[in-house]
């Protein structure tokens, strides 16, 4: 049976609210993902009002991010940056060769290391509790984690695959990709379609994704917003 593929128009959302509840700080229209995991929030629709309702879940100065589509933004958050990705989705193929040499599952004793990696080459989205979230894979050189590869939101039938970084003293190897072949072989296993999302600069990436079978389905963009705190009287 055919997936719907319109419950990625809003997956931030669609996430907190089914499959990471776990994660999950807010009420019924807006959450958030809870301190310490990734800095996203999802609203179950554009209104910019919903932001005075999650307010209470956040500290001042605390940063995050969400899908750009608000119709308008309190005056007790800041907009930082914004953000033009895509949004893409891995089309299966018949067959996926998958090399798991020197591949291995990283466990709750790498989130360190983990996280250095992943912050020295993408900073920002990735906290001491992110790899809490999916299943995370690496390649080690000498004892070193030097590249890895994970799931980030889950919603029902779909998973998102995230931090796919390498170190840059060992770029162009093509761990990237095979981390990702794992990655997209598992899920599928499971029932589950990846997806990604990805700069819309970074033309690099999006050659190795479209070269791995993902296509580009919407624009998605993000905005970046810090809380202010409440609104001075």
């Amino acid at each position: 049976m055919k997936k719907d593929l319109t419950v990625l128009d809003n997956p931030i959302w669609n996430a907190l609210d089914t499959v990471h509840q776990g994660f999950s700080t807010g009420n019924r229209v807006i959450k958030r993902y809870s301190a310490g995991t990734i800095p996203f929030m999802g609203m179950a629709s554009p209104d910019g009002e919903l932001l005075r309702q999650i307010a209470p879940y956040f500290t001042a100065n605390e940063e995050v991010f969400l899908k750009d589509e608000l119709d308008f933004i309190p005056e007790e958050w800041e907009v930082l940056n914004k953000l033009n990705c895509l949004q893409m989705v891995y089309v299966p193929t018949l067959s996926t060769e998958v090399n798991m040499d020197a591949i291995i599952k990283l466990s709750a004793n790498d989130a360190g290391e983990l996280s250095r990696l992943v912050n020295l080459v993408q900073p920002g989205f990735f906290k001491e509790r992110t790899s809490s979230l999916g299943d995370y894979y690496g390649i080690k050189k000498d004892g070193k984690l030097v590249a890895a590869a994970g799931e980030r939101f889950n919603l029902n039938g779909f998973t998102e695959l995230s931090a796919v970084c390498t170190h840059p003293d060992h770029t162009g190897n093509g761990y990237a990709q095979r981390l990702l072949n794992v990655l997209c072989n598992k899920n599928l296993e499971q029932g589950n379609t990846p997806f990604l999302h990805v700069v819309d600069t970074n033309t690099r990436a999006i050659q190795i994704y479209e070269h791995l079978h993902f296509e580009t389905r919407i624009n998605f963009p993000l905005l970046k917003l810090k809380y202010m705190g409440s609104k001075l009287v």
